[in-house]
């Protein structure tokens, strides 16, 4: 199945990275030298002008807010059609990046004190993209941004920090806990004043990305900092309290803490001092922040503050000290590529960097020597031990249990941190997301095949220690995946796993694909309209939308995708996809879809072979144009998969062949035994001759005697 990743890498990353930011989707900043003109008249032909109406609002795209940008997403000033009072302003997602379906659903509608308000949220066509998005509609705060830029003086005073950002930002984050979610997108860049005396801050958007998508890679743990920034995962309470900790510290040095390192300085400094220490060695804390800054950022998730101690802090009462905020260095390094590694972590880092010379040390037993007599750490020497063990047993495919192997050792190390193989490294949270992100930006599913192949996700899942509801829940969606990307038959594969892990993620079938399909409602509509030029010889159901409709509608449809999996079954193969078309017809409309009907009337003739009377499929064959008229899929599949008629042909066409049975052994017999029969007929008649001659002489010397007697 890894080949088959590969082979289907084409089919969706073509044409979905060419294009640049948020001019056009998929990173960049500046729209392709012919794209001007043509968005121009798509405005003023479409739009009437330069705004364009989307639900209930009306956004002008030539009044840009940046103030109001939210990580690379675009806002715009928006008029609220249905509201005189307050003021509104459009954030534009990125189409090749999938929102946060959660977090949309949660906050939409819902004013809570510390959140800016999400008034709206709809799926239109975005005129400088050519194509649909995702546009979230947020209540303008009325206070601005915190934070206005480098070096600039703070606006919020030491002492008020802990009533005007920490009291209402605990707010939300308890309320976000409450739901089972994480914020994941708290910075001091995000902070708005949410009133004009700027007495109380606002988080901002937190649905426009993936999780930790937008974020300063020194706002993430220790343990998150080294996923791809796709992959950085949905993340806990936990993750925030940390990303708080960095705002407090932001606010009170008055720039982003650490700003003059590179990510990779960032890294080694927070993995050998721990992540306090590098910010207090590098940066000058207001002494009032230092006791929160430090519980907030202590690198053991255990160990750090939470909610009950922010409160005891807010209300000057003394919290609970907090322990060794460093990992146990070794008493001695063990070198990797000619650097010197002391902690667990950092050398799991390394290796991952390093991935081809990670294994040389690990098959002569030097890292394991360093683990039982450097660190003391007689666990994880066992494990790497027991890797080793299983990598003698491996067989022929020497090369892919090496990997394998170093991809272990890494999770022996870093049991906390992302799953890595060779260049791909997502937290186990976050590799939906990362697939998503390789899809969509040219580098294909075969990172995300090797991982799940392999079954690098069920090796951090055992590493894992003590009972989590969130582990266990993941546990339960990574149970089916590589049964999922070892299938090659449409509804499986990498697209499966891609529907299954990232719920907001928008079908990519290249038929539907610029339509932005993230519900199963929307799919029969956008299929409607590509079938006004669909072509005479193609399905309306491909790979994605068959994983598409197996993930998103709660009927069972595995006895379709089953039949599927032969295409040179035409019967059994049209039949199944009109049947999965007519359920989700069935269960979401909508009634009405006459160009979807004729693209699938075209295609039914493999389905009416079904039918064995000449008849009835002439009967068939006519009704198939006139339910086409009436724009029901239903119909049309249950004039094809009508029991009653279906058991009735069938009744007749074995009565019909046992007839034809007998009358063709009848024929056989009366062919086969020509010569005997005439053997036998004239045997007959020689029989009857004598028989016959034998009487009449007896008839005649009879005769004969009454005459001489009388």
């Amino acid at each position: 199945m890894v080949e088959q990743a590969e082979d289907q890498e084409q089919e969706v990353s073509d044409g979905t990275s060419q294009a640049p930011v948020m001019d056009a989707p998929g990173g960049g900043t500046s729209a392709p030298a012919d794209q001007d003109d043509v968005t121009e008249d798509i405005l003023e032909i479409s739009t009437g002008g330069k705004s364009v109406e989307i639900g209930n609002f009306r956004i002008f795209l030539d009044l840009r807010m940046p103030e109001f940008d939210m990580g690379h997403c675009k806002a715009y000033s928006a008029d609220n059609l249905r509201r005189d009072e307050g003021s509104a302003f459009a954030v534009v997602t990125d189409p090749v990046l999938p929102t946060r379906h959660d977090h949309i659903q949660f906050l939409t509608g819902m004013h809570m004190a510390g959140q800016i308000d999400l008034i709206d949220h709809e799926i239109a066509y975005w005129p400088p993209f050519g194509r649909n998005t995702m546009v979230l509609f947020y209540e303008k705060p009325s206070g601005g941004r915190v934070v206005l830029g480098e070096g600039k003086k703070p606006i919020i005073d030491e002492h008020d920090i802990s009533t005007v950002v920490v009291e209402p930002i605990i707010g939300v984050l308890q309320a976000f806990a409450d739901k089972g979610l994480a914020h994941r997108n708290i910075r001091a860049g995000n902070l708005f004043f949410g009133d004009p005396l700027r007495q109380k801050v606002v988080l901002g958007d937190c649905c426009a990305a993936p999780p930790g998508y937008s974020q300063p890679l020194v706002y993430e743990t220790t343990a998150r900092m080294s996923a791809d920034i796709a992959g950085r995962g949905a993340g806990t309470p936990a993750d925030d309290l940390y990303a708080l900790g960095v705002t407090l510290a932001e606010l009170g040095i008055g720039h982003r803490p650490l700003s003059k390192l590179s990510d990779q300085e960032i890294m080694d400094l927070k993995l050998s001092k721990g992540s306090f220490q590098a910010i207090a060695s590098q940066e000058r804390l207001p002494l009032i922040l230092i006791e929160p800054v430090r519980g907030l950022l202590c690198d053991d998730a255990e160990e750090r503050w939470g909610f009950n101690e922010l409160n005891a802090w807010l209300d000057g009462r003394r919290t609970k000290p907090v322990q060794s905020n460093t990992e146990k260095r070794a008493a001695r390094s063990q070198n990797l590529s000619g650097r010197d590694y002391y902690t667990v972590r950092a050398l799991a880092q390394g290796m991952a960097k390093n991935w081809v010379s990670a294994l040389a040390p690990l098959r002569e037993g030097t890292i394991e020597i360093w683990l039982r007599r450097g660190l003391g750490d007689n666990d994880r020497a066992k494990a790497l031990a027991d890797a080793m063990r299983q990598l003698q047993w491996a067989g022929a495919d020497k090369r892919s249990a090496e990997d394998v192997l170093v991809a272990r050792a890494i999770l022996i190390m870093d049991h906390e941190g992302p799953v890595r193989f060779k260049g791909f490294s997502a937290m186990i949270d976050g590799v939906g997301y990362m697939l998503s992100y390789d899809v969509q930006h040219g580098r294909g599913p075969q990172r995300f095949a090797d991982v799940i192949v392999r079954d690098i996700p069920s090796y951090w899942f055992g590493r894992q220690e003590g009972y989590s509801s969130e582990v266990q829940k993941l546990q339960q969606l990574y149970k089916n995946l590589r049964y999922y990307i070892q299938q090659q038959s449409a509804g499986y594969g990498y697209e499966r796993c891609l529907y299954t892990l990232v719920r907001n993620q928008h079908c990519l079938s290249p038929l539907i694909e610029q339509d932005y399909v993230v519900e199963i409602s929307q799919l029969l509509p956008a299929l409607e309209k590509a079938a006004e030029n669909a072509s005479e010889d193609t399905w309306p159901v491909d790979r994605h939308i068959a994983a598409f409709i197996a993930t998103r509608l709660e009927d069972d449809i595995e006895g379709q995708l089953m039949a599927m999996q032969n295409p040179s079954d035409e019967v059994e193969y049209s039949r199944a996809i009109i049947s999965m078309l007519a359920i989700v017809q069935w269960r979401h409309g909508p009634d009405n879809l006459q160009n979807l009907s004729h693209w699938v009337a075209r295609l039914m003739e493999p389905a009416i072979k079904v039918f064995h009377s000449k008849a009835r499929r002439e009967r068939v064959e006519t009704e198939i144009p006139k339910l086409a008229k009436r724009g029901n899929l239903v119909e049309l599949y249950n004039l094809i998969n009508d029991e009653q008629e279906r058991r009735k042909d069938q009744s007749e066409f074995v009565e019909a062949v046992a007839e034809y049975s007998e009358a063709e052994s009848e024929v056989f017999d009366l062919e086969s035994s020509g010569p005997a029969r005439l053997e036998l007929a004239e045997k007959v008649g020689q029989q009857a001759a004598a028989f016959a001659s034998t009487m009449i002489a007896l008839l005649t010397v009879s005769a004969l005697f009454l005459i001489h007697i009388f």
